[in-house]
């Protein structure tokens, strides 16, 4: 038998991982078809940029408040009941959008189930590939699953967008709603997994903010900030340029598609190489693709930053994730996804005000928001291997 081709076959006959891969690439689909529209979707409804950044603000204010409701769901009912119990959460949020204009109360409501849903797929999704993954192949094993990831949601906002286009929001929010039930069938084809809660409330707000930890709470902070940004601001920042929600998922599935020829390279690369220096190099081309989008104008020139933008996104993601799989599998891994969710939404608590101040004031938003993003994304270069105290945790405390 080639090398090569016993090498694939047994990378691929990992069946917990193989599932995993295929659940995430629906269901990223299924996010992809919607989420890339719904702040373009809440603009076009008679919402300001303002109210946008204020709703998503919510989000982080809930998921931190209600954040070890989702620990003690994970630990209750298992790793993989968990994603499931995050689709009919996703489908109430998405057909609340529906109604978010004859029901405005709505506006302050959604974005509970929204945190609640990314509370438990996210500890669901992440406590899975740590416990399946192999740490010798998790460069590639974290490419593959992007991969499929980035095809799936590369694909998905043009077909959104020619939903959109030909049909309606509404009918965009059940076509992805039915997806993300599809999504779930292929994890239960192996065995679930229940979690043991082995830390408290004092251990993560001790330890976040501790000198020794500063790596770690910057690293994700930077994430953080970055993400958000691209998230809310840089389709919008699309819909405004382009003019309509066809050419917003064009845009963004054209570009993505492109990265994918890159993947497996950065796969291998990643396995065999030291992760932070090659964080190090690509925080900075990352970086750069932030502040090449200042200089976006029409569909032309936004194709290319995006697609230079996504290109040096993988050069960083990949080792990115790896070096944080690496790193749970080294400690209490429970505890170390909890605490990098819990900075996510503490740094964009701090974020979103100074974002709503910026478009309050209307000077330059955008250019400002690209550039603060652009810096944040130097963050990635950050450590996270040393002086994390979540190894000692007492293995008897509970919440």
């Amino acid at each position: 038998m080639p090398h090569n081709f016993h090498t694939t076959y047994s990378f691929l006959k990992n069946k917990e991982m193989n599932s995993l891969y295929i659940s995430y690439a629906i269901y990223q689909f299924a996010m992809g078809l919607i989420s890339i529209f719904v702040p373009v979707y809440l603009y076009q409804s008679g919402y300001c940029v303002v109210d946008i950044l204020v709703y998503f603000f919510l989000v982080s204010v809930y998921f931190l408040a209600f954040a070890f409701w989702g620990v003690k769901i994970v630990e209750k009912i298992g790793v993989k009941h968990s994603m499931l119990l995050a689709v009919p959460l996703n489908i109430i949020y998405f057909l609340g959008l529906k109604f978010i204009i004859q029901f405005p109360v709505l506006f302050f409501i959604l974005p509970f189930f929204k945190a609640v849903k990314m509370q438990i797929y996210n500890y669901g999704f992440h406590l899975n590939f740590v416990e399946h993954s192999d740490r010798k192949k998790e460069g590639r094993e974290v490419a593959l699953i992007q991969m499929g990831s980035l095809l799936a949601s590369g694909l998905a906002p043009f077909f959104g967008g020619l939903i959109i286009k030909f049909s309606s929001y509404p009918i965009l929010f059940i076509v992805g709603s039915i997806l993300l039930f599809v999504s779930a069938f292929p994890l239960f084809l192996t065995k679930d997994k229940h979690e043991k809660v082995q830390f408290s409330r004092q251990d993560l707000f001790g330890d976040i903010f501790k000198k020794e930890n500063r790596g770690v709470l910057l690293n994700f902070s930077g994430y953080a900030v970055e993400s958000w940004i691209g998230f809310i601001l840089w389709p919008l920042f699309l819909f405004i340029i382009l003019k309509s929600s066809e050419a917003v998922g064009a845009v963004a599935s054209l570009s993505m598609i492109l990265t994918l020829v890159v993947f497996y390279f950065v796969g291998r690369k990643t396995d065999g190489s030291d992760k932070e220096k090659m964080l190090k190099v690509s925080s900075v081309f990352y970086s750069v693709g932030w502040i090449s989008r200042l200089f976006a104008y029409n569909f032309t020139s936004v194709f290319l930053v995006d697609t230079y933008k996504n290109l040096s996104m993988r050069f960083i993601q990949i080792p990115w994730s790896a070096n944080f799989y690496e790193q749970a599998k080294k400690r209490n891994h429970f505890y170390f996804i909890v605490e990098r969710e819990f900075i996510f939404h503490f740094a964009r608590i701090i974020l979103m005000p100074l974002l709503i101040a910026i478009f309050y004031f209307d000077w330059l938003p955008f250019r400002i928001s690209f550039t603060l993003a652009a810096f944040a994304s130097l963050f990635y270069a950050f450590s996270i291997k040393k002086n994390s105290p979540t190894e000692n945790l007492a293995t008897n405390k509970s919440f």
